[in-house]
């Protein structure tokens, strides 16, 4: 099979991080010191030849890309400082870009001006629409959730949602067509053995992807600082992200189906103890507590992976952070004697942020929640053997 190269896309790689693999001589230590670089998994080695000679579409093809974590040792050690660990975010982000097919994403990650003007028409369309429609400021709780009316949230977040799943899943379908002719078939052996069945396949990469993403093992065996307390290990932060925001998004579910079948009424206080109340307070601490590390970390600098944050990096954290803590603000409103003022504002704010949250999913870091178990399962399906 012909393969083209494109002599440009060292350049254009490089307006989405810092790195200069071009001094890369290819001696191998970054693949050497790798933690999760095994068997036929050499990164970043591999990605960087590929970036080198042009193959813009082996590039996008590889797997490795995502089963990178940045633990930032191969950069520690390149001897001609080629910042390899960079490097391999840097393909992500132009994967993102790459995979997605209204060009928003190469926007945020290489222009901060876009970001920055994005955001504030982002910001200024949700947050018109929704006062157009608002209602007055009643100081009583249940009103507060009656200011904009639960049927324009509803709408309107249908058409977030909506647009956010459908340039994902043409992400997704893009990524797949990549990935797909690096997929291990069955061997002879398998076949006669019973093992190498399509369903079997599947069943086996499914439960072996679901498994690393619960625990995040890979993520685990890529902290190079045991020395730091496990509360502040990047494998946590992460994990405590992910899970938060999943708790979060099905607590928002759950509510959501009780408003619809038992009728509840919107922004009614809750017992504490209730399991929606307890699971969105849970998730809500998980999430601001990660994002609030990431954020510390980013800001002191304190590793190769927090040196290099582009805006785009920050964008998501930031948002997941200003959503928790406005969720928050408003369940104290809730549970306060009387209502408040402040606590309309700041509902107006919760609702802009998570709707904010949602339409920028296939275009920014959040991505990577798609992305990277996408390549897990495409990994696990070559390695699968499934025992008959």
């Amino acid at each position: 099979m012909s393969t083209r190269v494109d002599t440009a896309l060292l350049g254009e790689l490089k307006k989405y991080g810092a790195f200069d693999v071009s001094q890369c001589f290819h001696c191998g230590n970054c693949t050497a010191v790798c933690p999760l670089s095994n068997g036929d998994d050499n990164f970043p080695r591999r990605m960087i030849r590929y970036s080198q000679i042009g193959d813009r579409q082996r590039l996008l093809a590889s797997k490795e890309a995502w089963l990178c974590y940045y633990c930032g040792e191969c950069s520690d050690t390149c001897p001609r400082q080629a910042e390899p660990g960079e490097f391999m975010a840097s393909v992500r982000r132009y994967a993102i870009a790459s995979f997605d097919p209204t060009g928003i994403s190469r926007f945020l990650y290489t222009s901060k001006l876009s970001t920055a003007i994005l955001m504030v028409v982002l910001s200024l369309i949700f947050a018109l629409f929704m006062l157009t429609q608002s209602g007055a400021m009643v100081r009583e709780h249940p009103a507060m959730f009656q200011f904009i009316p639960f049927e324009v949230i509803h709408d309107v977040g249908l058409g977030v949602i909506l647009v956010a799943v459908l340039a994902m899943i043409i992400g997704i379908v893009r990524m797949a067509r990549m990935l797909s002719p690096g997929i291990r078939g069955p061997t002879a052996s398998e076949e006669n053995a019973g093992r190498g069945s399509t369903v079997s396949r599947v069943a086996s990469a499914a439960k072996a992807t679901a498994a690393e993403l619960a625990a995040e093992k890979r993520y685990r065996d890529c902290e190079k600082e045991p020395e730091t307390p496990w509360y502040r290990s990047r494998w946590f932060m992460h994990w405590a992200i992910m899970w938060g925001f999943i708790g979060l998004a099905a607590a928002t579910a759950i509510d959501y189906v009780l408003l619809l079948v038992a009728e509840k009424v919107p922004g009614q206080p809750e017992p504490l103890w209730h399991p929606t109340r307890l699971l969105g307070t849970l998730a809500g601490l998980l999430a601001i507590y990660g994002a609030t590390i990431a954020l510390i970390s980013r800001f002191r600098k304190r590793d190769k992976y927090s040196s290099h944050s582009l805006l785009s990096d920050w964008l998501f954290l930031w948002l997941l952070f200003g959503a928790t803590l406005t969720g928050f603000l408003v369940e104290l409103a809730l549970y306060l004697p009387q209502g408040t003022t402040w606590g309309y504002v700041v509902f107006l704010v919760h609702v802009i942020l998570g709707m904010e949250i949602v339409v920028l999913l296939p275009f920014t870091k959040f991505a990577h929640a798609v992305y990277r178990p996408l390549a897990l399962f495409a990994l696990n399906m070559s390695n699968s053997k499934v025992d008959g």
